[in-house]
């Protein structure tokens, strides 16, 4: 992060250089007929923002705002992950024009309030059950109540979605079907035999 502050024109010059390119990449997938573009960009921490918000509004929203607008242009929605807590930088993110968040830590925020939020901004949220408070505890009732949970604080805005390596996270695939039929059950569709039938 420090070359952010002691190379200003180089960082400058080399955002521009990966926006136009992935401008062009955009457009190459609305020609192909895609309707949406998802793009990784760890924004925080377990607890806070991993740069400041005066410093992100002037060095990376332009290019949020060139990314996103290229693909509106289009008629393409925008999904965005970002792990961690990234609650300082949401409404801009949403300003910028992020049309659906992919967090994998929901637990991380006041869930009520981040719901309340995106719900405002007709924003969605794609996430599995946390996969750090909830799922690797291996806690039944806890999974499942974590689960419902989500069900009824993002109704209306939610895209479940389960964790696609659960090795990585510790989490046992029995675990991560409790989770898929509480969600299934909540939502007033019944259960599966495995996650995404």
């Amino acid at each position: 992060f420090t070359d952010l502050i002691a190379y200003p024109d180089e960082i400058h010059r080399l955002h521009e250089i990966v926006t136009g390119l992935l401008v062009k990449s955009i457009h190459l997938a609305a020609d192909s007929g895609a309707e949406g573009i998802f793009y990784c960009e760890d924004l925080g921490t377990q607890d806070r923002v991993l740069i400041g918000p005066k410093m992100w509004r002037e060095v990376f929203r332009p290019h949020y705002e060139r990314l996103t607008g290229a693909a509106h242009e289009r008629g393409m929605k925008v999904f965005m992950h970002s792990c961690g807590y990234n609650w300082q930088l949401l409404d801009d993110l949403i300003e910028a024009g992020i049309d659906c968040f992919q967090f994998d830590q929901p637990a991380a925020y006041d869930m009520p309030a981040l719901a309340k939020k995106l719900r405002s901004n007709k924003v969605g949220l794609w996430s599995p059950v946390d996969i750090q408070k909830i799922m690797p505890t291996g806690d039944r009732a806890l999974i499942e109540a974590g689960a419902r949970e989500m069900v009824e604080t993002f109704r209306g805005g939610l895209i479940m979605k389960c964790y696609p390596s659960l090795p990585d996270i510790g989490v046992e695939y029995e675990w991560d079907m409790w989770a898929y039929n509480a969600i299934l059950e909540a939502d007033g569709v019944g259960t599966a035999d495995r996650c995404g039938s």
